[in-house]
């Protein structure tokens, strides 16, 4: 497996790129294609299950004495931004959950915890302060190296192109990540890998986000590439884990946000060399199914005023994957050749 020239920075195709597992490094950015069924009833249809009756709240418990002093900078960046109570209150706003989920930020952590991760009763996501400090110094490094090679991609503004900024977004993005695995515990029914699913949730969810739309997943992408820089060389236990190839996983979310704005994205990702051609031509395909079939497996769990005020975004979903669905055949003649 190697890194292509698509990647942020032109490396060597000599060059392979490698995978972190969740519990050890950096999980995000990439979707997951889910497959639900055309013919399955509109979100929002008349056949939808009973009101969910859950009440529970997400909420960010930030223990201030338990955060090592050289991570209280980083920390402040991203509590000053607002995004981790943003995506709480979004999630306790959309789904009603059966308990409550804490987000505790803090540096005095259970055995064998140095990332985010979900207890699996999933009412606590533990945030190391030090992870954040960690993904801030290989930004700060990673940064200089792509500015000197291509410059910084036209989709990111030169004001958010920063250690600052990009690593909010990505710790954005990871939150996203987890808050996935918890809801996976719903019992939703998958028809893949879970770490696969939480990435597709991360993407579904912030993408949605219309006052920060694709900011979460654009960042996440650089970090993930950053960390990819570091750790070039493939083993046994990254091919046997559960977590995708790193760089697959890149280019799987990156898709997917163009994906979710063509007309926006298209020419600051693929034009621009991020992407290459022929997969950009399933981009659309690729989001589509993931919004669509985000909305339907969260769909029975929504509190009824999520419900109502979705409707139509749910409704937008199920015709977007039906228009793409037709366009299929075109684009995959186009692939092939023409043939």
């Amino acid at each position: 497996m190697h890194l292509t020239e698509h990647s942020l920075i032109n490396r060597s195709q000599n060059h392979p790129s490698r995978l972190i597992r969740l519990r050890r490094s950096i999980t995000f950015v990439a979707s997951v294609l889910l497959s639900v069924l055309v013919s399955a009833a509109c979100p929002g249809a008349d056949s939808t299950p009973a009101s969910a009756k859950g009440k529970g709240r997400v909420t960010i418990v930030y223990q201030d004495d338990a955060i090592q002093p050289e991570n209280r900078d980083a920390i402040k960046k991203i509590r000053d931004s607002g995004v981790f109570e943003r995506m709480a209150d979004r999630l306790t706003k959309a789904v009603a959950l059966p308990h409550d989920l804490q987000v505790v930020v803090t540096d005095k952590l259970p055995k064998g915890i140095d990332c985010p991760t979900i207890e699996p009763d999933a009412e606590r996501i533990w945030w190391p302060a030090a992870f954040a400090k960690a993904t801030h110094d290989i930004l700060t490094e990673f940064l200089p190296e792509v500015i000197a090679s291509k410059g910084a991609p036209r989709v990111i503004s030169k004001e958010n192109f920063t250690a600052d900024a990009l690593n909010v977004w990505g710790n954005q993005f990871i939150l996203g990540h987890e808050m996935g695995h918890a809801l996976i515990q719903l019992n939703l029914p998958l028809t893949g890998m879970e770490e696969d699913s939480a990435d597709g949730f991360a993407t579904f969810f912030t993408v949605n986000d219309k006052d920060t739309g694709p900011n979460a997943a654009l960042g996440a992408a650089v970090l993930f590439d950053a960390m990819g820089s570091k750790r070039p060389s493939l083993t046994l236990e990254d091919f046997s884990s559960d977590h995708p190839v790193i760089m697959q996983r890149v280019y799987n979310f990156l898709c997917a946000v163009v994906g979710s704005d063509p007309q926006r994205l298209q020419n600051s990702l693929v034009t621009d060399g991020y992407i290459p051609q022929i997969r950009a031509l399933l981009s659309r395909k690729e989001w589509t199914q993931l919004n669509y079939g985000w909305w339907t497996l969260l769909e029975p769990h929504l509190t009824d005023s999520y419900k109502k005020e979705t409707k139509a975004a749910r409704q937008q979903a199920l015709k977007d994957l039906e228009d793409e669905n037709k366009a299929l055949p075109e684009k995959i003649r186009e692939i092939r050749g023409g043939g």
